[in-house]
């Protein structure tokens, strides 16, 4: 039935007439449901996020194309996705010496020559030299957008500032094919401003990943005012599809809310933390003990903020303040204002609530 109605409008239909518009709408989007699936992706901007999610696309068997400014910035975005994979395949190679190593040390459990021969087959390496040099083949970097013109999906991952995604996603429509997805990785922004800068809103899209994405396995999706369905459809069937360095990744749909869902509540909960310690209340590493030891949490809030970065966490929160008004329990803290000011982001710059000996840039 479906691809009846799709060979049935191969053409232009006339906008004038009483379903024109629709029926241009539905021949332009549809091709994005049938896809099997996604074999190039374009990835707007090579900073840590762009790095990652060019990092899990390539991973993932897809071939990937990585847009920045500068030849600069290209070659850190290479070093990350270098760097990303050597991780990997370092855990691969000791995964098994350390499960013995664990299991002697917290379970008190000698295990005999079989059993050790049992567990290093079991956790043998499934990502070798060979698997992270298929996947650098994967990627191609460049300072011109000519490489977009035959990918499925493009990802914007640029700063959180509206003007800046509107002319990226202006150029996007511009240069990407006609039924290519166009999606951001937008944390705040809402994608139905976004999308206004483009005469193809119906294809863009919220594609949200959580850093670190290589090991967070969360992607929110987010469909704007006039997101098609199928183009919702397709990115869910499409994210569901993907795994990062750890194992399976989950898409959840949000509707277009400020924040969506994770950002709207870790940031008040980040922003009472951190109200606490200018209460004086308790020190920044009694405040992260309390979160881990009472509340399972993985990271405090303090540490948690380092690694998702102070300037991060300054964009999220003043963009949450302008939507929902500055007597909301949204808005960039003091405390987050100073250390934006003076550049200490957390690990990426070495210092923030903590100081850190390795940066990895």
């Amino acid at each position: 039935m479906v691809s009846s109605l799709e060979n049935t409008y191969r053409g232009p239909v006339c906008s004038e007439s009483p379903h024109g518009e629709l029926l241009n709408r539905f021949r332009r989007v549809l091709p994005l449901a049938l896809r099997p699936r996604v074999r190039k992706v374009g990835v707007i901007g090579g900073g840590i996020m762009g790095s990652q999610i060019a990092d899990i696309m390539a991973f993932n068997g897809l071939k990937v194309v990585v847009v920045d400014v500068s030849e600069t910035i290209l070659s850190k975005c290479l070093s990350r996705i270098e760097g990303y994979l050597d991780d990997l395949l370092k855990f691969h190679n000791k995964r098994a010496d350390n499960e013995i190593s664990r299991i002697r040390k917290e379970d008190r459990i000698e295990l005999s020559a079989q059993q050790v021969k049992t567990v290093k087959r079991t956790l043998r390496p499934t990502f070798n030299h060979e698997s992270r040099d298929r996947t650098l083949d994967l990627v191609e970097f460049s300072t011109r957008w000519d490489g977009l013109g035959d990918i499925d999906l493009v990802i914007e991952a640029a700063t959180e500032d509206l003007d800046v995604k509107r002319s990226l996603f202006e150029r996007m429509e511009k240069t990407c094919p006609s039924s290519a997805i166009l999606a951001s990785n937008t944390s705040t922004l809402p994608i139905s401003e976004i999308a206004r800068s483009t005469s193809a809103q119906d294809r863009v899209v919220g594609m949200h990943f959580f850093n670190p994405p290589v090991t967070l396995p969360l992607i929110e999706i987010i469909s704007g005012k006039a997101t098609a369905e199928t183009v919702v459809t397709a990115m869910m069937r499409f994210s569901s599809s993907l795994r990062n360095h750890l194992g399976k990744m989950i898409p959840i749909q949000v509707k277009e809310v400020p924040g969506f869902i994770v950002n709207r509540i870790l940031m008040a909960m980040l922003n009472e933390a951190y109200q606490l310690y200018e209460d004086s209340a308790a020190s920044i590493e009694d405040i992260d003990s309390a979160m881990k030891l009472g509340a399972r949490m993985p990271l405090g809030p303090f540490e948690l903020s380092d690694l998702i970065g102070i300037d991060i966490i300054y964009q999220v929160n003043e963009a949450l303040g302008s939507m929902l008004g500055k007597k909301s329990k949204y808005g960039p803290h003091p405390s987050i204002e100073s250390k934006y000011r003076e550049g200490k982001y957390g690990r990426k710059t070495g210092q923030g609530f903590y100081r850190y000996d390795i940066v990895r840039d």
